[in-house]
């Protein structure tokens, strides 16, 4: 309960922006069984940029999942993920548009899963590293080596033949972001109107619940190699970043975020997506 009305206090801000975005997302995976219990996995997924206005980016992951236990689950993996974007070269006015600076991941998580009639309950954690390859990273607000851990709890009803119905919610913990003070009000610079304030940069030390996802869906096995899972899914993100460039807005992991100039951005995405799995 405490966790519900923590999610809509968290909404708040998005409903006084009014800004949600739509996106879409396509992936298809590979699920071996090694032996009993032990499972290779690969998927390669592509997603859409804001509003569907062309690729967003693409990511391969390689994992290994191993259950010890009936109800108890343990994975590691890596994901290579590859934004796709347009960049702009101020000296002479050109773009360059292409896959721009990947970012490296790696994860372990660990999922228990309780069975109560045709429900399937379950919890799953899972801690993950990521690298920033950007050579343009502002280190004062984005952090290189990022820490986080992502709580997801789900239920399934196996009560039909051939369809899964599944509803989760996840919450994500930023663990090492910037933290820094902000003092003054906006200025301006020149003749441009470009808002930013008076920041500290005081190290990587805030932990905050900085997304909230609740994801809606189903697994349809057509025979017991291949299965398609269509999903709807809606994403909350907010983020501590200063709007030093007076940008307002910005895209951040396939979110596109509105700040409120107190160093609080807020972004909220709806998204279309399906899964297709073979299983060997």
């Amino acid at each position: 309960m405490k966790k519900l009305v923590l999610m809509l206090a968290l909404l708040a801000p998005v409903a006084a922006f009014g800004q949600v975005t739509v996106g879409g997302r396509a992936s298809v995976g590979v699920d071996y069984k090694i032996s009993k219990g032990l499972h290779a996995e690969a998927e390669v997924e592509v997603r859409a940029a804001d509003s569907f206005a062309g690729l967003g980016s693409t990511r391969t992951t390689l994992g290994l999942t191993y259950k010890p236990l009936s109800f108890l689950k343990v994975g590691i993996g890596y994901t290579n993920i590859n934004p796709f974007k347009t960049n702009k070269e101020l000296s002479s006015g050109s773009f360059y548009t292409g896959f721009w600076y990947p970012r490296h991941r790696l994860y372990a998580d660990m999922s228990g899963t309780l069975k109560a009639g045709d429900f399937r309950f379950s919890l799953r954690e899972r801690l993950q590293f990521t690298h920033n390859t950007a050579d343009s990273l502002n280190i004062y607000q984005s952090t290189r080596n990022a820490l986080a851990l992502k709580s997801r709890l789900g239920v399934k009803y196996k009560g039909f033949r051939h369809v899964t119905p599944a509803l989760s919610v996840e919450l994500r913990h930023a663990l090492n972001d910037p933290w820094g003070t902000v003092s003054g009000s906006a200025k301006t610079t020149g003749n441009t109107k470009r808002e930013y304030y008076d920041y500290i940069h005081t190290g990587y030390t805030h932990a905050y619940l900085n997304r909230v996802r609740v994801n809606l869906g189903a697994q349809i096995d057509f025979n017991k190699h291949h299965s398609l899972e269509p999903y709807v899914m809606y994403d909350y993100n907010r983020v501590y970043e200063i709007d030093t460039n007076g940008m307002k807005n910005w895209e951040e992991d396939g979110v596109r975020l509105f700040t409120d100039g107190t160093g609080w951005a807020y972004g909220s995405n709806l998204i279309f997506g399906l899964k297709y799995v073979f299983s060997f």
